[in-house]
């Protein structure tokens, strides 16, 4: 009997199994190409936003030559060769973007779907003069040193070039970062602020033996040292044979040292560390620690700000966020810097970061009276991402710079930073000094020229 259902049922199961492996295959067919068709509607957007911003920012009204710009444009970033279809409409004191691109599905062809429409819509606003408050944060970590440093403060020169072309009330800070930030020795006795006394040591004389091996043959060598997380190689004039000289004795006076304060800040325990106004709750001063050239509160004098970016060195390790919380202090009008202006309702606040690396720091755990000596890089991310996020929710506007990225190394900081960015157009990945003067060139324009609306 068993048999015999067996011998009746096995039509059943094979038809079945067949249905069964059908729709299994069309919802995998649906999965990929969904993957892909939301894939190919970024990247159409992409390049809508940046041909529509190409072609408003030119200042041109002829809608024929519109065209022609925004033609150029989509077809110089369609790197994968897409089908575009678009339509360019300028009215209500805007321009408005649409393109087309049909997406050619890879297991849907059986279905009779063998192209999906794909598009994107973007829209920006006619050029206003808005008064407009930007807070510039700068790498000077030890990695920016000589050509690096050079590119930044050549590309912020054109930035600043910009600024002072535009009619409209700008304001700039900048904010030079690497560990810590540094808000300058005068501002040590004010109420935000947390310094302790500076501490003074006393070293007794003492006398050792040592042997005395000078150096008697040199030569040079090559070596690579590990600088705030990017390999540098450099030439020295190497020891490479000693001679014998004896013992003697080396006797030291006595030494008097006093640790000071040099102007640097770290960071607040907790969700204080989130936040950018001063709420009572003090910020700690660091002593001992060196952190740079002072920041610049926001100012009209743009000469001023030349020469404060132009007056930066290179020194110390990568610590994003003590940079963004303090830029966005400058966008506050709270203290510490309490810049009235920015509440301002119809002045524009703008946030632009720089860095050459990935965090190499992070604070110190457990709490060390707002250190930064940990080297936890997940942490320090996920604060960079979460200070991001605030910032924009309080109604700023974040463009990202990666400048000379070192490899898959830094591929999280660098995807942090993308994100960090209010659009995808607002990041840049610049890998040369020629395409980081672009990056702020382009800032510039369409800072001011144009906002995206839609």
């Amino acid at each position: 009997m068993l048999a015999r259902f067996l011998k009746n049922t096995s039509g059943n199961f094979s038809t079945m199994l067949a249905v069964s492996a059908t729709v299994l295959a069309i919802g995998a067919g649906v999965a990929i190409d969904s993957l892909g068709i939301t894939s190919q509607k970024r990247s159409l957007q992409d390049m809508a936003d940046a041909a529509v911003l190409s072609a408003i920012s030119t200042g041109e009204v002829d809608i024929k030559v519109l065209n022609k710009i925004v033609a150029q444009s989509l077809a110089a970033n369609n790197k994968k060769g897409w089908e575009l279809d678009f339509d360019l409409v300028a009215e209500n004191e805007s321009l408005t973007l649409t393109v087309d691109s049909p997406y050619n599905t890879k297991l849907l062809g059986f279905l009779g779907r063998e192209n999906l429409n794909v598009n994107a819509l973007s829209q920006v606003g006619i050029p206003e003069d808005v008064p407009i408050n930007v807070a510039m944060v700068l790498d000077r970590t030890g990695s920016m040193e000589g050509a690096n440093m050079s590119a930044l403060q050549a590309a912020s020169s054109v930035l600043i070039d910009q600024f002072s072309e535009y009619s409209a009330d700008t304001q700039v800070a900048i904010v030079p970062f690497s560990d810590y930030v540094n808000v300058g020795v005068s501002r040590r006795n004010e109420r935000w602020l947390d310094v302790p006394a500076d501490v003074t040591t006393t070293t007794p004389a003492s006398c050792s033996i040592k042997e005395d091996r000078p150096c008697i043959r040199r030569e040079r060598r090559t070596v690579t040292d590990l600088v705030d997380g990017v390999n540098r190689t450099r030439s020295i004039n190497a020891c490479v044979e000693r001679g014998n000289n004896g013992s003697r004795e080396v006797c030291e006076p006595e030494k008097t040292e006093t640790i000071t304060w040099q102007g640097c800040i770290g960071s607040r325990n907790g969700s204080l560390n989130r936040q950018a106004a001063f709420d009572n709750r003090r910020i700690p001063g660091i002593l001992g620690q060196r952190c740079g050239e002072e920041v610049l509160p926001l100012t009209r004098d743009l000469n001023s700000v030349k020469a404060k970016i132009n007056s930066l060195t290179a020194d110390g390790s990568t610590y994003i966020p003590i940079g963004l919380i303090n830029g966005w202090r400058m966008l506050n009008p709270e203290l510490p810097f309490d810049s009235f202006s920015n509440v301002d309702q119809d002045r524009r606040r703008t946030l632009i970061v720089m860095t050459d690396g990935k965090n190499t720091r992070s604070i110190s755990d457990p709490y060390d009276e707002g250190r930064h000596q940990g080297e936890d890089e997940d942490a320090a991310n996920d604060l960079t991402a979460e200070l991001c996020e605030n910032i924009k929710n309080d109604n700023i506007d974040i463009w990202s710079v990666a400048y000379r990225f070192p490899g898959t190394s830094a591929t999280d900081t660098k995807a942090v930073l993308r994100s960090c960015a209010s659009t995808p157009g607002q990041f840049f990945d610049a890998d040369d000094r020629e395409e980081l003067i672009a990056a702020f060139e382009d800032i510039g324009r369409r800072l001011f020229a144009v906002r995206l609306t839609k």
